[in-house]
């Protein structure tokens, strides 16, 4: 009696486990890689100039340099949102982590919104009333119910806000683009997360970083990119994408972001105006990433382009 208990019990799970599967399979995961969106013919989004080393880049006209007394500090963080379904802390110690290093702009990944795994609580909301920032949510696909995706979180003033398909095999992937004004400034910040599995979607990653690139790159204002891209330093497409030289790193030799396999994998990219004057990756919050923060000071004069 115990055994065939314990079989029902094991089958039964296998066939929840399965269930899900299929219901990913038939509802979530895309086969057609898709391609860039395409790009505005508008001419003063295609200046050609040279950044601080000499190399020929696109910028478009910047207006204005952002007025600053102090650094600008920035963070991404992927929350590893599922977990709340077995840790009921876990958004609340997320919102901890990020009040305690009080950033101006948070890029969030992995952020799900009334599903069964986030015990069809609203994440974005609760770290919205637990920080005091304010957000953006863009989703990437549904799941049972509810939504998974990107979010931006500012104390500032979101004036305008849009996703963007992102090239992808699997789960979709998206990079949502958000126009803030904070402290007088009006700059552009963009959050993505790029797809996993290792070299078995370096390809589509190479495409996605590519796609990246001519995002930031048209941008009409000072501009921060912020996200998990799901590969290290020294990866093939990371290397293609600093070949683009659409934007310079600001998260440098920070350590591993994502513990589990002692590597970074969470960068935060911005414009060339930007002087980086720290960056870091902290061991706090409950998921399996860490936040890591830039503190950035605009250093262009004017209206200028890089020269």
């Amino acid at each position: 009696m115990m055994v065939a208990t314990k079989q029902r019990l094991i089958f039964g799970v296998l066939a929840v486990l399965l269930l899900g599967f299929l219901y990913r399979l038939l509802t979530v995961v895309t086969v057609r890689s898709g391609e860039c969106r395409p790009r505005p013919d508008d001419p003063d989004l295609r200046l050609l100039t040279r950044d601080e080393n000499g190399t020929r880049v696109s910028f478009p006209k910047r207006t204005a340099a952002p007025p600053q007394s102090r650094p600008l500090i920035v963070m991404t963080y992927n929350i590893a949102g599922h977990d709340a379904l077995f840790h009921g802390d876990h958004v609340q110690k997320i919102a901890d982590a990020i009040r305690r290093l009080h950033p101006d702009i948070v890029a969030l990944q992995e952020v799900l919104r009334t599903t069964w795994q986030s015990r069809f609580h609203d994440q974005l909301a609760e770290i919205e009333s637990r920080t005091g920032l304010h957000g953006y949510f863009s989703p990437t696909y549904k799941s049972w119910g509810g939504t998974f995706g990107n979010a931006i979180l500012t104390r500032g003033e979101i004036v305008h806000a849009e996703a963007h398909s992102l090239p992808a095999v699997g789960e979709p992937r998206a990079i949502l683009e958000a126009t803030i004004r904070i402290d007088g400034a009006t700059i552009s910040v963009f959050a993505t997360h790029l797809s996993t599995w290792g070299r078995f979607n370096a390809r589509i990653r190479t495409e996605q970083m590519h796609c990246l690139a001519q995002e930031v790159r048209t941008s009409r204002y000072p501009f921060i990119l912020a996200g998990d891209f799901n590969t290290h330093p020294e990866s093939k497409e990371m290397d293609a994408f600093r070949r683009e030289n659409a934007a310079q790193p600001a998260s440098q030799e920070i350590g591993p972001t994502f513990p589990f396999w002692k590597q970074q994998i969470d960068y935060i990219f911005t414009d060339y105006g930007w002087d980086v004057r720290s960056a870091h990756a902290w061991p706090i919050g409950s998921s399996d990433h860490l936040p890591v923060t830039a503190e950035l000071m605009w250093q262009r004069s004017g209206s200028d382009n890089p020269k």
